[in-house]
């Protein structure tokens, strides 16, 4: 898996805000929910994730792939 540095999430972010009809909140949305069904789908057999945030403003996104996750259990 290959990790993007923190400014060019932001600017894919920001470029995907100013070009598509999308807010930032349904953009956290979109993007937790992508890495929840990958998890699940690639990992069928782990019934417990544990979810932690590191710097870069990524509490949200957390919180809504650990709610994502919950509700699929």
């Amino acid at each position: 898996m290959l990790i993007h540095s923190v400014e060019n999430i932001h600017k894919w972010d920001q470029y995907t805000i100013d070009n598509e009809p999308i807010a930032s909140i349904d953009l956290m949305e979109r993007a937790s929910q992508s890495l929840v069904d990958y998890l699940l789908t690639d990992y069928p057999d782990i019934h417990k994730f544990t979810v932690v945030c590191g710097p870069g403003n990524n509490g949200g996104d957390g919180l809504a792939i650990a709610r994502l996750l919950r509700e699929n259990e």
